[in-house]
């Protein structure tokens, strides 16, 4: 049986002189010069001063993980045993697990079909159904951008305001993608 490698890792060029150098100086973990270079790049990109960026300045910590990532944020959320955390259904196991770590529960929400990420139509009926049913709202709302999509994220973050709910994205898998530019063509759920 022939074997089809769907993630085949591959490095080459620029890359390989970066991990010589992390050998060479003993810099392999967890931190180091690259690291460090890393953070302030990704500083300097997130709170570039350009005249598109009108947020607040941003902190960039690298971590070992995305994992890791979302657990510390859950953590300085405030998540603890006995809450609920809104997440989507469809993205890698490693999303929810930090809600478990906190001892809390994921609640799912299905993924709309422009960019399966979160819909924001199901994530309301979602923080609906669990006042309704356990007379709280959800600690939190994660929302995991996949396939380079960033999410429907001005209808989440309208929702989540909506009932004072803090929202923790996850834009790994989308990083250096653009969000309401003339390029993006995808409807939202609010079209249909």
């Amino acid at each position: 049986m022939n074997k089809i490698y769907l993630c085949l890792a591959h490095m080459s060029g620029e890359e390989q002189k970066y991990i010589k150098d992390a050998f060479d100086t003993n810099w392999v973990v967890p931190l180091g010069p690259n690291v460090n270079a890393f953070e302030e790049d990704l500083s300097a990109f997130v709170n570039r001063t350009d005249g598109e960026n009108l947020l607040p300045h941003k902190e960039v910590v690298a971590l070992s993980a995305g994992t890791a990532a979302i657990h510390l944020g859950l953590i300085m959320l405030g998540v603890e045993r006995g809450d609920e955390v809104i997440c989507q259904s469809f993205t890698f196991a490693a999303s929810a697990n930090p809600i478990v770590y906190q001892g809390a529960t994921p609640v799912f929400v299905d993924s709309e079909d422009g960019t399966y990420n979160m819909d924001p139509v199901l994530l309301e009926e979602a923080i609906k159904d669990r006042i309704a049913k356990t007379g709280r709202k959800p600690k939190a709302i994660i929302v995991v951008y996949l396939y380079g999509m960033p999410a429907y994220i001005d209808e989440i973050m309208s929702v989540a305001k909506k009932y004072d709910i803090p929202v923790l994205e996850d834009a790994a898998e989308a990083f250096g993608s653009t969000y309401n530019c003339l390029l993006y063509t995808s409807p939202s759920p609010r079209d249909s």
